[in-house]
């Protein structure tokens, strides 16, 4: 029997792009690799439904929801799992309970996993891949590390910068599009860069429209409370539109929510100088009856729709702003 290769990314830049380097260092040793994107509420099920034979996970956070179970999951597995990522660990579980091969940041360092995820498997693959991991680096704001810094003078700064773009406005414009998003990660794998595939292109310009027509909407449509701006449903991609609301109310906190029935899921955008948002949404969350956590100044949350009001109750309370004038 061949070989099988589980590989579960998240399905942003930052994931797509660690996921084709893996595909790249690893697929010839195996028969069959599969490729499917998830995130930190999904993992625990989709780690069930699709792990099978060795498993690598890239650009997953551990939400506390879930970490325990997913300690469980993984001790009982009989193959070997890779655990790549960058984000913060879950409060209150040691990562060494994981019992998997971990590939972490060193202390103080402000990473991106596929920058992670070339280091792992560089002696795979050819030099010019790096390329690939700086369009996830630029992708997920962590492009000022040192061996960033050190890759680019490598490459004409312009046209990486100008291809980590594509990648990013494409993706954006092809959400819950698994199958295409399978499809760029081959691409990537194959060091082939986001402009040469003709979809991902006119996604990402049509993005880009799209994103024009975001904006107006968003200066239409935000509201303030405190220090922290917000919009319910926008005509896009929540994270874009949290970075408006943050933008046009020259709020500290911007807050773009989807409404799924009774929960409302969101992205949140902060000038991570006055908070830290992953440290707030993984300790206030799980009160709320949700999960959240990320990154400083941009992570995403899940809470029940009738806590919204709590949660930015609380934010503003981090910001010091108590009523009144700010």
């Amino acid at each position: 029997m061949s070989r099988v290769l589980t590989v579960l990314a998240h399905g942003d830049s930052d994931g797509v792009a660690s996921a084709a380097l893996v595909v790249a260092a690893l697929g010839r040793r195996y028969g069959t690799v599969d490729v499917r994107f998830t995130h930190p509420v999904g993992l625990l099920s989709d780690f069930r439904e699709f792990a099978r034979g060795d498993v690598v996970i890239v650009d997953i956070a551990l939400s506390e929801a879930h970490a325990t179970a997913i300690a469980r999951e993984f001790s009982r597995y009989p193959f070997n799992i890779t655990y790549i990522d960058h984000h913060p660990p879950p409060v209150g579980l040691s990562l060494k309970e994981l019992n998997v091969e971990l590939v972490r940041p060193k202390d103080g360092e402000d990473v991106s996993s596929s920058e992670l995820t070339y280091r792992k498997y560089s002696g795979l693959l050819h030099p010019d891949y790096d390329r690939v991991a700086l369009y996830g680096a630029i992708g997920d704001y962590a492009d000022q590390s040192p061996w960033v810094k050190e890759a680019l003078e490598r490459w004409d700064k312009r046209q990486v910068y100008f291809e980590a773009g594509i990648l990013v406005q494409g993706l954006e414009g092809s959400r819950g599009m698994h199958d295409f998003k399978r499809h760029i990660v081959e691409h990537l794998s194959r060091n082939r860069r986001p402009s040469q595939l003709s979809e991902l292109l006119v996604r990402a310009l049509i993005q880009a429209v799209n994103n024009e027509e975001l904006h107006a909407w968003v200066e239409k449509n935000v509201k303030v409370v405190g220090r922290v701006a917000y919009v319910i449903n926008p005509p896009g991609s929540i994270s874009v539109a949290a970075t408006y609301a943050k933008g046009v109310t020259r709020s500290p906190v911007g807050i773009a929510v989807e409404e799924r029935g009774n929960t409302y899921v969101m992205s949140l955008r902060a000038n991570s100088k006055e908070i830290n948002l992953d440290r707030v949404l993984r300790e206030v969350t799980p009160h709320l009856g949700g999960s959240g956590g990320g990154h400083p100044s941009a992570a995403g949350a899940r809470i029940p729709k009738h806590q919204f009001m709590k949660l930015i109750q609380v934010l503003n309370e981090r910001l010091g702003w108590v009523g009144g004038e700010d």
